[in-house]
């Protein structure tokens, strides 16, 4: 049987018939000008591949990115639709929660030195704990609520002043001392300035606190109120409001209304005598 290794030269010509084909199948290519066109079809339509898939390559890692931002811009809606008084809510539980795990590290002494400097009374840890807890917590709502009050005077001074017409502002600047050609948002901007340096939020909170305790003694009765004046060192029986009272009480009944004058004679009636002069008061 002959095989290529009976024949040591077999490889090396079995290889030139190779490329001799190669050859042979270029020359016969590149003399048909339709397998020529053919031929450039097909090598555009590769680059257009290529170029396509080179473009989808480059897109793909960018997907990865416009998920993660899409997903950011979840988080931020669903952030958004937090309230305000939810978002403090959960603000304050995690508050509460990192307070306890602190006041249990510590020692029982240094615990009861921070109950008695609030003012609490000293007893078990856990109760300790809990009582230092919700009067921290308690001190925190109310300085929330004391700045939503200083934001309410001044949003509600800003809006007073807002309403005025410019006369009317340009005699509270001229009250102020404000003086030149300035814009409405500026004389807005000083007065409240000035109005602030002058106790103008203080006062305001003032009159806020006085009004709303007037609205809460109203809503009491009687009863209760009596005992608050006597709490108070207060005389419920105040001598001007008695009188005022009594007062308005016989009007009522009609004490003051005018008085009904009976009809007159037809003797009475008669014209003065000549000569006479008749009183214009006596006649009215």
């Amino acid at each position: 049987k002959v095989t290529p290794s009976s024949f040591p030269a077999f490889p090396l010509l079995h290889a030139m018939a190779i490329q001799k084909r190669k050859a042979v199948t270029r020359v016969s290519a590149a003399g048909s000008p339709l397998k020529q066109g053919a031929r450039a079809a097909l090598k555009k339509q590769l680059k257009a591949a290529e170029k396509e898939q080179d473009e989808q390559e480059v897109e793909k890692p960018e997907e990865p990115q416009d998920e993660e931002e899409a997903k950011d811009e979840e988080d931020r809606e669903e952030e958004e639709d937090i309230s305000e008084e939810d978002r403090v809510t959960q603000e304050e539980e995690q508050l509460q929660v990192a307070r306890k795990k602190e006041l249990r590290a510590i020692y029982i002494d240094e615990l009861k030195q921070i109950a008695t400097s609030k003012g609490l009374e000293t007893c078990k840890k856990d109760d300790m704990i809990e009582a230092v807890v919700a009067f921290e917590a308690k001190e925190r709502a109310d300085a929330r609520a004391h700045k939503a009050k200083l934001r309410a005077v001044v949003v509600s001074k800003k809006e007073e002043l807002e309403a005025l017409p410019l006369p009317e502002l340009r005699d509270v600047c001229n009250d102020f001392g404000i003086k030149g050609q300035l814009t409405k948002h500026a004389r807005i901007e000083q007065i409240l300035k000035l109005w602030q340096q002058a106790d103008g939020v203080d006062k305001a909170l003032a009159k806020m606190a006085c009004d709303e305790r007037e609205q809460e003694l109203l809503g009491m009765d009687k009863v209760a109120l009596r005992r608050l004046c006597e709490k108070a060192g207060v005389d419920p029986l105040v001598k001007q409001v008695m009188v005022e009272r009594l007062v308005r009480t016989e009007n009522t009944a009609g004490k003051f209304a005018r008085p009904t004058i009976a009809p007159e004679s037809k003797e009475k009636q008669e014209k003065p005598k000549k000569g006479k002069k008749a009183d214009m008061v006596d006649a009215l």
